[in-house]
């Protein structure tokens, strides 16, 4: 470090020749976005969490609404829905960073859906004065559910960046 503060007596035209190579000699240092493990298990676990819940609900309300009513669940969507929800946990189990981006994509994509599809069963069901809470308990509680999941979809990708 010394002998790059001493002024160099071959070259009039730098008073410090060695510091222009100290610094052309460092490593180029490349930094990426990455998730800290904390962030990543918190999202890994809510989005499972999330899995579960929206599958159970679609079980227990398709089987409990006649075939027909309004705002009874479909099949196709409600996999949909956890499906993806488990790709979205499944890219951020690998803890690859490459991964971590497609990862919250995946899981914003999905619980942005769902809460769509969980306001619409919610405005279709028809609301029973004699029932209480009533069948839009469920679809408004899921939309709930699917607000918070997308909710820390968006926190992930924030914190990524």
């Amino acid at each position: 470090m010394l002998a790059q503060l001493r002024p160099s007596v071959r070259s009039g035209r730098q008073a410090f020749g060695s510091v222009h190579q100290a610094i052309s000699a460092r490593p180029i240092v490349r930094t990426q976005a990455y998730v800290e493990a904390s962030t990543s298990y918190a999202v890994l676990q809510q989005a499972i969490a999330y899995a579960a819940v929206l599958g159970a609900e679609g079980a227990y309300t398709r089987s409990q609404l006649p075939e027909g009513a309004s705002g009874r669940p479909e099949v196709v969507p409600v996999a949909g829905g956890v499906a993806g929800t488990l790709v979205a946990s499944g890219l951020v189990l690998a803890n690859n960073d490459l991964l971590f981006t497609p990862a919250f994509i995946v899981g914003l994509l999905t619980s942005g859906a769902m809460l769509a599809y969980c306001i619409k069963r919610t405005i279709d069901t028809k609301q029973d004065d004699t029932d209480w809470p009533g069948p839009k308990a469920w679809p408004a509680v899921m939309a709930l559910i699917s607000f918070f999941a997308l909710n820390v979809f968006i926190q992930a990708i924030r914190a990524e960046l």
